[in-house]
């Protein structure tokens, strides 16, 4: 017969309860005459069940020696399959402890009630116990939500939490009123979507309202490494105090502050705040964190910052220009922080020269005496990966020593438009060894996470265009110049090779209405068919092009940009007879000159020794080729050739990640002849670079962007050029 009823714990020494969490986990509660805190147990007898209990204990009033002792035990179950528990054996020093399971598994608030009832005042203690254990083990729903039912019976009402919000570092900021709420430093339990731990610093604050019922607070908590916590989903807050467990509900209407509000918030009502120094100082410094306004402009030390740009990538990442002027070096590091994410930009910023600046605080009576006239390295350029200006709020701190910061507003411009690239290199010397820094570290990397989009035909407009006889269509490519390509198309009205083919002249949106009725009219006169195409998306001839074949519907497809010209007639029916020799299964291009006979383009090969790709005979005679054969080579040339429209599909057309066309065709045509296509040169024909000279490369944007584009390109194709073969 057992000693107690079924409400009660069971008192023979013999017997226990328990109760289950999840499938490897088991609280049992009995009685004992002593019990260390640690002890070994075996279950229902079988040594394949041994492992190690946790056990919490208590003193039992007026009860016998051998049950002196109450007892919960954390038992870890390491069992494979359903096995059900019938027997526990406690190996504690001396004789060992066996006990019956007396019936199934009981909740655990109906366990933990039945423990409150026989443990009183010690009770809780040992809820406390098991919480923290239930806690500190590993991340489990089960145990979270037991480790919550336990304090949730446990804890009575101290008080309501009536303002919170989150400091730009991560802080949680908590206002409200309590009766036996430790001031300074005590540690919360936040009960949230799940249960976490912090630590909070608080201080009273007088309130006339409450009587003698309790008294204000506000105070910083701090939840460590723990993720960060969505307040609206903030539920209630435990702590200890010296009467057992309590809680901080959350008022219904509480006041939600935004983390710019929150510092503001801080300083008017720190004055009325009593704590001890610690405390103090700790929300002295929450109230000073970033709250929207610029405190740079306002130091008294000789520190000034300013900015040219905050460029946002669609993809994620910002791009951030301008100068910081701080002759004395007093700043220890400048942080870019987007909501609760940050990163220390001075690191790995690359330093620019700003003479400007110079000039413009030379006279200023902060700076002048400081300040070396012929030191001008003001300027910085970073890529910061990764951050969003969705995380409120953007903005810089400046570091001046461990008790004191600045802040400076940002305003990111979302873009994924390469034209924005035009105002950073414009800052950028191309013969400096900062350029090539800030290439290699910040602008080369902005351009492989730069999600231009891909060019997009809106709109087309037909002018006697015809495809249902045709096999091979002509896509003419322009960017933004609207003579460059009424030019074009009056040459291909004049040559019968390409008078009867349908052609697709593809313009950026911007042109298509400009251009349209003239396109009409040469159309008409000559008796060509044209189809106009208005193209979303272009930064470049090539962008055009990508844009013309997705209104096309011939598999055979000639690319001509209207920065080039045929030389004579009868151009396409020699590339279009090297083409059918393969099969279709290749890409033509031919030579293209210059305007002075030189060579700019003769296919690009590799070179075994240094293994790199080159372009062949670039700046030679022409002559120096006339009796060469068609070759394969590793590139062909964009700006003119033929290929078949599947082939240029199946690789996903042009890539975007290159500012100018002559990489971004040899990246197309590396990944054709990786899908099978190779390229072929065909030197007996001739195009003439009708907008090309020899000296624009010496262009200092030119040759920024041409570094930029050879940046990309060797990323994505050194290794793999260095291991072919040809």
């Amino acid at each position: 017969m057992l000693l107690s009823d079924q409400f009660g714990l069971p008192t023979d020494g013999e017997t226990v309860l328990a109760a289950s969490i999840g499938e490897n986990l088991l609280l049992v509660s009995g009685v004992t005459d002593t019990m260390p805190g640690v002890v070994p147990a075996l279950l229902n007898g079988d040594p394949a069940m041994s492992m190690t209990a946790t056990v919490f204990t208590w003193n039992r009033k007026d009860a016998s020696p051998e049950a002196s002792i109450g007892f919960v035990a954390i038992v870890p179950v390491r069992v494979a399959g359903r096995v059900r528990i019938r027997s526990i054996v406690m190996r504690r020093k001396g004789q060992p402890a066996r006990y019956t399971l007396i019936r199934r598994a009981l909740p655990v608030p109906h366990l933990m009630n039945i423990v409150s009832a026989d443990a009183g005042a010690e009770f809780s203690q040992v809820s406390d116990s098991v919480s923290q254990a239930l806690l500190s083990g590993r991340a489990d729903p089960k145990r979270v939500a037991a480790a919550l039912s336990i304090l949730t019976d446990t804890a009575r009402n101290d008080g309501f939490v009536e303002v919170m919000g989150v400091v730009d570092t991560g802080q949680i900021f908590l206002q409200g009123w309590a009766s036996e709420l430790p001031t300074d430093q005590t540690c919360l339990i936040v009960s949230h979507d799940g249960l976490a731990v912090g630590e909070f610093r608080g201080a009273k604050l007088q309130r006339d309202d409450l009587g003698e019922r309790g008294y204000g607070f506000l105070g910083i908590l701090d939840m460590g490494k723990t993720a960060a916590i969505n307040l609206p989903d903030l539920q209630r807050l435990f702590f200890r105090s010296g009467q057992g467990w309590r809680t901080l509900d959350i008022y219904d209407r509480r006041v939600l502050l935004s983390s710019t509000d929150v510092p503001a918030h801080i300083r008017d009502v720190l004055p009325r705040a009593s704590a001890n120094s610690e405390t103090l100082k700790t929300l002295r410094k929450a109230g000073e964190r970033f709250d929207g306004r610029d405190t740079v402009s306002t130091l008294k030390e000789p520190v000034r910052i300013g900015m040219d740009m905050v460029l946002e990538m669609p993809t994620g990442g910002m791009l951030v220009s301008g100068w910081m002027l701080d002759p004395e070096r007093l700043v220890e590091s400048v942080t870019i922080h987007a909501g609760k994410d940050s990163v220390a930009i001075h690191e790995t910023w690359t330093r620019l020269s700003r003479q400007d600046v110079t000039t413009a605080f030379q006279q200023d009576s902060a700076f002048f005496q400081t300040m070396a006239p012929f030191r001008h390295d003001h300027g910085f350029l970073a890529f910061v990966p990764g951050l969003s200006s969705t995380q409120d709020p953007v903005y810089f701190e400046l570091s001046l020593g461990s008790e004191s910061a600045a802040f400076y507003p940002l305003k990111p411009v979302r873009t994924s438009s390469r034209r924005a690239l035009d105002r950073i290199m414009s800052i950028l010397d191309p013969h400096s060894a900062a350029a090539t820094m800030a290439i290699e570290a910040h602008i080369g990397p902005m351009i492989q996470v730069l999600d231009h989009q891909k060019p997009r035909a809106i709109e087309f407009r037909d002018f006697g265009y015809d495809e249902s006889a045709a096999a091979t269509g002509l896509a003419l490519g322009g960017s933004f110049d609207a003579e460059e390509i009424l030019i074009t198309l009056s040459l291909l009205a004049l040559d019968p090779d390409t008078r009867d083919i349908p052609i697709v002249v593809s313009v950026p949106a911007e042109l298509f209405g400009k251009i349209a009725a003239e396109v009409r009219r040469i159309a008409s006169f000559y008796g060509l068919g044209v189809r106009l195409v208005a193209a979303e998306g272009v930064q470049d001839p090539c962008d055009a092009l990508e844009a013309a074949v997705q209104v096309m519907n011939l598999e055979t497809c000639v690319f001509l940009t209207a920065s080039v010209l045929p030389r004579r007639q009868g151009w396409l029916s020699l590339m279009e007879r090297a083409y059918r020799m393969r099969d279709g299964k290749v890409l033509v291009s031919p030579t293209v000159v210059f305007e002075d006979n030189s060579i700019c383009f003769a296919g690009t090969s590799l070179d075994h020794r240094e293994r790199r790709l080159v372009d062949n005979f670039l700046g030679y005679p022409s002559d120096v080729i006339c009796h060469a054969e068609p070759t394969e080579v590793m590139a062909g040339s964009i700006a003119c050739c033929i290929l078949s429209r599947s082939a240029f599909q199946d690789i996903g057309g042009f890539s975007q990640s290159y500012l100018s066309t002559k990489d971004k065709g040899r990246d197309f045509c590396l990944k054709l002849k990786l899908a099978g296509t190779p390229s072929l040169w065909l030197p007996e024909v001739e195009m003439i670079a009708a907008d090309g000279a020899p000296g624009d490369a010496s262009l200092p944007w030119q040759r920024l962007v041409q570094h930029v584009d050879r940046w990309s390109f060797d990323r994505r194709w050194s290794h793999l050029v260095a291991n072919m073969r040809g």
